[in-house]
């Protein structure tokens, strides 16, 4: 049998026995803090088995397929290559044993894209899990096993990576040792209470490290106001070294955007900002709003694309949008665009006399 280690939101470290059976105990910690809202996918980052990248992905509050009260929990194909599995979940409990067994299913499937998932969108009702949470965490055990016609006589060997960045994600929420700690109050005036540590926030949220300057004897307590307690969490998460899913920077892009620029998560706004503009069709109706929006957030990506829109659409903006609220800077900006553009099409007219 092939032993893996556990995977904690990152790459495991595993070895090698007599058999063709691979598990990987696959922990996702804090599992009750994590976003329930229904389609909401919280994913493992990648490992490699049979020579491919694979993550796990769940679903806290269910798939758009999960009936209602389920947890979804799914594979998720990272490679590109055809390859056939049988694959099967364990739900650990708090008693070391197993709570629920999704049957084994085989797949063979062209993977002509990346990303793609299979598994059980009905795995196991959230109450249950919640009740057999180990240390706050649902421990999923992953068995796959490669099924192909012609299956490779060598394994191919895993190759770890430095454990650091997943030993720090470890630390996400780690009340035992957290020296500081952040009190948000969401809409039905519950707190919730986040754990962090000074010396990380130092390094990559330093805004967020300045609110807990003071004494650095014991734990402080933060309140933080005007950020709703998921968005906190993703931005936090963040800060020690996880990825938050595609589906969610779609979803909260502005809010994701707002916390980042508001305590200092550089790249995470930028990645924020980037799924934005990807999914946001600019037109005469928005223009202004996002040009406005990212000259108060500093997007610069954002109001390139708002300059571009109005560079090409220079007569309908005229005439359909008004630039009453845009400051004297902003302006200025948009006039050496423009200036900008003009000089570059006399440039092409010039080359083509």
């Amino acid at each position: 049998m092939i032993l893996l280690p556990a995977v904690d939101f990152g790459t495991p470290s595993w070895h090698f026995k007599e058999d063709d059976w691979v598990i990987a105990p696959v922990r996702f910690h804090g599992f009750e803090g994590l976003n329930a809202s229904k389609g909401a996918r919280v994913q493992s980052a990648e490992f490699t088995c049979f020579g491919h990248k694979w993550s796990l992905a769940i679903f806290p509050g269910g798939d758009t397929d999960s009936r209602d009260g389920m947890v979804g929990v799914f594979l998720v194909n990272m490679s590109e290559e055809i390859i056939e599995v049988e694959y099967g979940f364990n739900l650990k409990t708090s008693a070391d044993g197993y709570m629920t067994n999704c049957v084994g299913k085989i797949y063979k499937q062209q993977f002509p894209e990346n990303h793609t998932i299979v598994g059980d969108p009905n795995f196991a009702k959230r109450t249950d899990i919640l009740s057999e949470l180990v240390a706050g965490a649902l421990i999923i055990e992953l068995r796959m096993r490669r099924t192909d016609l012609s299956p490779p006589t060598t394994p191919v060997p895993f190759i770890p990576e430095n454990p650091f960045c997943n030993r720090v994600l470890e630390m996400f929420m780690d009340e035992e040792c957290a020296d500081v700690v952040f009190d948000i109050e969401d809409e039905q005036q519950t707190h919730i209470k986040f754990h962090a540590h000074r010396v990380i926030l130092k390094r990559c949220a330093p805004m967020l490290a300045e609110l807990c300057a003071g004494s650095d004897v014991g734990v402080t307590s933060v309140p933080i106001s005007g950020v709703k307690p998921e968005i906190f969490h993703h931005m936090l998460h963040y800060v020690y070294g996880g990825k938050m899913a595609e589906t969610d920077l779609k979803t909260h892009a502005k809010e994701i955007i707002g916390a980042a620029n508001r305590f200092g998560v550089a790249n995470l706004k930028l990645e924020a900002e980037v799924s934005y503009v990807k999914s946001t069709t600019i037109g005469v109706d928005n223009v202004m709003e996002n040009l406005l929006y990212a000259d108060a957030m500093g997007c610069t990506l954002l109001k390139g694309a708002a300059f571009d829109f109005i560079l090409e659409n220079g007569s309908e903006v005229l005439q359909k949008v008004s630039l009453k609220d845009a400051h004297r800077g902003l302006l200025v900006d948009l006039l050496a665009a423009t200036t900008r553009e003009i000089k570059k099409r006399e440039d092409l007219d010039g080359d083509h006399e």
